[in-house]
């Protein structure tokens, strides 16, 4: 009831929380009931080549003479399979590395944030594409790709609160009681601290759709999977004779990233302590 009547508070408080969750729970609603929603099957290339929408092909069809719909209903469930595992991956990493770091210090610490600080000046995306053209393009390896190149952001966030927090009293007390230090961080440091992380973890879905669809543009996706990304690249080509090829593909990629934007947004600005003082 608590937690209810807290997320109505940050209901009221936020516009673009509202705004951004309901943009996403459409999205979310589109990749569940995707085969129900699909007019045509999404890898069946049976109908004519570049169909202006309308009729029984409402957003056109492909050079290929696939159905622009259905593919990107079916299209959905690949950005948000990538945007969530990845970010789950980033986020578990991260979690786990700045906990132990800030928890420990001295030179655990420093040897650590060494580690992430090297991360953090590599060019990510070429250090993404040279690992998926090493290694294949397939889905599994995308999503694992971007997970563990992403998680120095998380891993800063968790050291700074771990760091905060072990200073605190009731670590304290739990020290001077002997609990191990293996049960502190598990128990009160990652627990306590682990808010921060969640937001950012939140805008890591967005980065992770957009860096699949980016790869998938240049032709680094899983060619065996329909992706946004793929086809804003097959309809480059005919920008001028058939622009509902790659434009209403990235109107999807548009809308999914910008609710994400939103949703942390506003996340931010509820949890913000000072505007929590402000509007009390």
């Amino acid at each position: 009831m608590r937690r209810l009547t807290q997320f109505k508070a940050w209901w009221r408080q936020s516009p673009h929380l509202r705004i951004g969750l309901v943009m996403f729970t459409l999205v979310a609603l589109v990749a569940l009931f995707a085969p129900l929603l699909e007019t045509h099957d999404p890898y069946r290339l049976s109908a004519p080549s570049r169909m202006a929408p309308g009729g029984e092909w409402l957003l056109g069809t492909d050079a290929l003479g696939g159905d622009i719909y259905s593919m990107i209903i079916e299209g959905s469930r690949t950005s948000l399979k990538v945007g969530f595992i990845a970010a789950l991956i980033s986020g578990v990493i991260g979690v786990l590395v700045g906990g132990v770091s800030g928890f420990l210090g001295g030179k655990t610490d420093r040897i650590v944030s060494e580690i992430v600080n090297i991360f953090l000046m590599l060019p990510t995306f070429f250090l993404v594409l040279m690992t998926v053209a090493l290694f294949g393009s397939s889905m599994t390896n995308v999503m694992i790709i971007i997970g563990l190149t992403s998680w120095p952001g998380n891993a800063r966030l968790m050291r700074v609160q771990a760091m905060s927090l072990k200073e605190r009293v009731f670590v304290r007390s739990a020290e001077a009681l002997g609990e191990s230090r293996l049960s502190i961080l598990f128990r009160y440091i990652i627990p306590n601290g682990i808010f921060p992380v969640i937001t950012n973890t939140a805008m890591g879905v967005a980065g992770a759709i957009l860096m699949e669809a980016s790869l998938s543009f240049i032709g680094l996706g899983d060619p065996n999977i329909v992706s946004w990304g793929q086809m804003v690249y097959a309809g480059k080509s005919y920008m001028t004779s058939a622009w509902w090829v790659s434009l209403f593909p990235g109107l999807a990629i548009i809308f999914t990233v910008m609710s994400i934007y939103l949703i942390c947004d506003g996340l931010n600005h509820v949890l913000n302590p000072k505007n929590a003082r402000r509007e009390a």
